[in-house]
């Protein structure tokens, strides 16, 4: 069956986090012209998400016929980041994700695959309640977005719903991490990122090199999209975007925003 989609509005905790959920109706998604509110201590915008598959969903991904879903937010930061700014793929639970061997070759090919790209950085735990760490694969998010435009005060900010207009130049030199850049509170940010492996509409994975299409029920029924701060004790990046987590559990100081993808039994 067809997703379900939520996007929660975060605080600290999950607990919090369950009374703030806006939970989005797929009978009634308007594609591109739908919007929804993103408020918390930490970030306070508006989120587009954006499904090819979707028969309301007349969005052009840019030209791009390879993109299954973007997912489009634009706001401001509420504070600096003390810590890292990472983005990451995960499944909500708590326990440690048991991985056989089968699924161990899998997602070492995925991750080579990924780190081909230039994503070097890239963190992958398979979770276990460590400090609240998820199974998960994350990278440094302003590395990891697919488009940012960084708008100061005053200006005119792109709207959502369209293609985020960062040229190639600026893209290639934010991915190789020669982007200077720390968190501005006056500035809005316009970010998105897409996917052309998962198909949310599906629940399929499609294309990884060696892999066959595979069902993403066969590993689980819940994925989530998460930015958020890495909380390391004793440091503070003073917001550089740039910034890279040193240690090996993910503990959150913060959560920007998050999309729960769900799909219906």
């Amino acid at each position: 069956g067809r997703p379900a989609f939520l996007n929660r509005e975060i605080l600290k905790n999950a607990t919090e986090a369950a009374s703030d959920a806006i939970e989005i109706d797929i009978n009634t998604y308007l594609g591109p012209k739908s919007v929804w509110p993103i408020n918390n201590e930490f970030f306070e915008g508006n989120l587009c998400i954006l499904i090819r598959d979707h028969l309301r969903c007349d969005y052009n991904f840019d030209n791009e016929h390879d993109i299954y879903f973007e997912i489009q937010f634009q706001g401001k930061f509420k504070r600096k980041p003390k810590g890292p700014i990472y983005m990451a793929l995960e499944i909500p639970q708590e326990t440690e994700y048991k991985v056989s061997w089968p699924l161990r070759i899998l997602l070492k090919a995925a991750i080579s695959f990924i780190k081909s790209w230039g994503y070097k950085w890239i963190h992958l735990s398979y979770g276990g309640g460590k400090g609240g760490d998820t199974p998960h694969l994350a990278s440094p998010a302003f590395q990891a977005f697919d488009r940012l435009v960084i708008t100061p005060d005053g200006q005119a900010t792109p709207q959502l719903g369209y293609a985020i207009p960062e040229t190639h130049e600026d893209v290639v030199r934010r991915k190789m991490f020669k982007f200077d850049h720390k968190i501005d509170l006056n500035c809005t940010y316009t970010m998105s990122f897409n996917h052309s492996y998962v198909n949310v509409a599906d629940w399929r994975v499609h294309g990884i090199p060696l892999v066959r299409t595979f069902r993403l029920d066969d590993f689980a029924n819940d994925l989530r999209m998460i930015i958020y701060e890495v909380d390391e004790q004793d440091v503070d990046t003073g917001g550089d975007v740039q910034a890279i987590a040193t240690a090996k559990v993910h503990r959150r100081n913060g959560i920007a925003m998050w999309v729960h993808f769900q799909k219906q039994m």
